[in-house]
This record gives C-alpha cells, sequence and structure tokens, in this order.
C-alpha cells in the first residue's frame, strides 16, 4: 500500500517523499518498546517470554522522487517470507517474535511498478540497517536493477554483513540478500546536520543526508530529506528507521525494546528530539501506523 504527496507532472525536479508499506508485522508488545534504564539482557528475556502481540504496524519503506533518479531508504519485508526454509529454523526473530503478512501486490517489486518506476532508474538504495524487515526487498530489487548502487554504514556492516551466522542470531536473514552481496560504505563527511557534528551525503546536492542514530543496532542511520510538499513548500522529512518505533515513543523517549544498546538509543532519540525542536520536521518512524497520515498532512513533529 503506497501513500505519498501527489507529483506534479509539470515539475520532475521537485524532492518528495512516497512511503510504501510492504505488508504488515505484529511484534510482541514488550519489542516495541521498554524503559532505557532496563538492562539489554533483561529486555531481550522479557521480549522472548511476551506472548502477547501489538496491533499490525505497518512495515515502511521510503521511496525519495529526487532530480537525478529515485531513492530508496529501505527495501521492507518479502512476500516470501512465510515461505518454509525463509526463515533458519532457529531464527527467532522471523519465527516467534514477530508475525509478517505480505501480499505479492505489496511486494517492494510489485509496488515500485506501480508507482511508474523502474528498479533500473533509481539512483540509489539506503539501508538504515540490515534486519529482514528493512532488507527483504533487496534481492529482488538487486536481480531486476543489479547496477544500482546499494548503500550501508561501515559499522552496520563491519557488525553485521562480515559476520552473517551473528547477523543471523541478531534478526537478519543473510541468505535472502543478494548473491556475493558486497554493497558500497556510506562515507562519513564533515557535514554538521543539526545536532550531528558529521552526516553521510547521498545526494550531490546535499538534500538527501545520513546520519548516525545507532542503538537499534550498531551503525543504523536514519535519512533526512530536504523536500518539497504537494503545494511546492519547502520541508524537511526525518525518516527514522528503526531509531524509534512510533512518536508516542519519542515523545516520552524510550526506545525500542530488544535493541543493542539502550542508553545508545536513548542518546539518539534525544538527537532527533533536538534536530525536530531546533528545526520544522515531519518525523516519520517505518513502523508507525500514523506515518501515512503524518506524511499527507505534512505534520510538523513538536517535541514535548
Amino acid at each position: 500500500m503506497a501513500h505519498h504527496t501527489e507529483s506534479d507532472p509539470d515539475n520532475n525536479r521537485r524532492i518528495k517523499v512516497t512511503f510504501l508499506s510492504t505488508g504488515t508485522v505484529k511484534i510482541r508488545p514488550s519489542m516495541r518498546s521498554q524503559p532505557a534504564n532496563s538492562h539489554m539482557l533483561l529486555r531481550r528475556l522479557r521480549s522472548l517470554t511476551d506472548w502477547g502481540w501489538t496491533d499490525a504496524l505497518p512495515v515502511g519503506v521510503f521511496l525519495v522522487q529526487h532530480p537525478q533518479g529515485p531513492i530508496l531508504f529501505d527495501t521492507g519485508q518479502s512476500p516470501l517470507c512465510n515461505e518454509p526454509g525463509y526463515f533458519p529454523w532457529w531464527n527467532m526473530a522471523g519465527n516467534s517474535l514477530a508475525k509478517f503478512s505480505v501480499p505479492p501486490e505489496e511486494g517492494l517489486l510489485a509496488q515500485l511498478r506501480a508507482q511508474g518506476v523502474d528498479p533500473v532508474q533509481l539512483q540509489a538504495i539506503v539501508l538504515s540497517h540490515l534486519h529482514n524487515d528493512h532488507t527483504g526487498g533487496l534481492k529482488e530489487v538487486h536481480e531486476a536493477a543489479p547496477n544500482v548502487p546499494i548503500y550501508v554504514s561501515e559499522q552496520q556492516w563491519r557488525v553485521f554483513g562480515e559476520h552473517p551466522f551473528h547477523a543471523a542470531v541478531e534478526g537478519c536473514v543473510p541468505s535472502q540478500w543478494p548473491e556475493n552481496f558486497n554493497p558500497k560504505l556510506l562515507e562519513e563527511k564533515d557535514i554538521p546536520v543539526g545536532p550531528w557534528a558529521t552526516s553521510y551525503p547521498v545526494t550531490a546536492d546535499g538534500k538527501v543526508i545520513a546520519v548516525d542514530t545507532a542503538g537499534h543496532v550498531p551503525g543504523h542511520v536514519s535519512l533526512v530529506v530536504y523536500g518539497e510538499n504537494d503545494d511546492g513548500a519547502k520541508v524537511t522529512y526525518f525518516l527514522t528507521g528503526d531509531a524509534v518505533y512510533g512518536l508516542d515513543l519519542l515523545d516520552i523517549e524510550q526506545p525500542d525494546g530488544i535493541n543493542s544498546d539502550p542508553q545508545r538509543a536513548l542518546k539518539s532519540l534525544k538527537l532527533i528530539k533536538q534536530f525536530a525542536a531546533e528545526n520544522e520536521v515531519v518525523v516519520l518512524p517505518s513502523h508507525d501506523v500514523n506515518t501515512a497520515q503524518i506524511l499527507v498532512n505534512s505534520t510538523v513533529y513538536k517535541p514535548k
């Protein structure tokens, strides 16, 4: 299902954002959030012993229209994710902690084509991180457009990409990555973005730029997009990835419940709120049921 600001056929130079949800996911409530002062091992134990489920949440992907070609931020989940063998039998993230529903027509490749985007037109794919619900469409898009560069942070690749078994234990599915997967690494520059002293430019014009929001996993990044809304008014979008699962949790500064570093995750939330306090920003989490409407309305986040 796609939610976006309407395209302007007479002006292809606008930088705009479209939200695509590759199906939905239900997760354990304690995975969505826990207080940051809870020890990592206790947080994970609580998630493993939590038998409830959240309501269905979107599995978000962002399509950023840019004059030099569209950019994908994450690739969502695959319609094949419920096929036997997609997740290793011992993979808790896919088999016990999440329930995905991804109809074929809500797979990423199908949605891109429904948007009129041929994957070969993509300028780049930027991954917030390598968890299975952010890389699920990667393989099919890469097969359709093998020359499109895929970017991930150096730290994320060093921790997960170079250690596939560890990655699988931590919620990735390396067996479903493209064959001989070797992404490009985001290049850190001394270009400040709000409270971030450095950043990772994605486009030469500086309109699409990644920033560090580690904590959920090492090397997690979010995306800042300096774009426009339907009326042509300038809008700053902040695409959180999994730095936070919902604006309600950003309000109370409560990170997700199964992250690798709760205090670093909390620091990332504080940086996002500081950026939003100093600028008018539309904050768009990947797994917030309200993200589609926030984008349609260009609702500026007001930190509490």
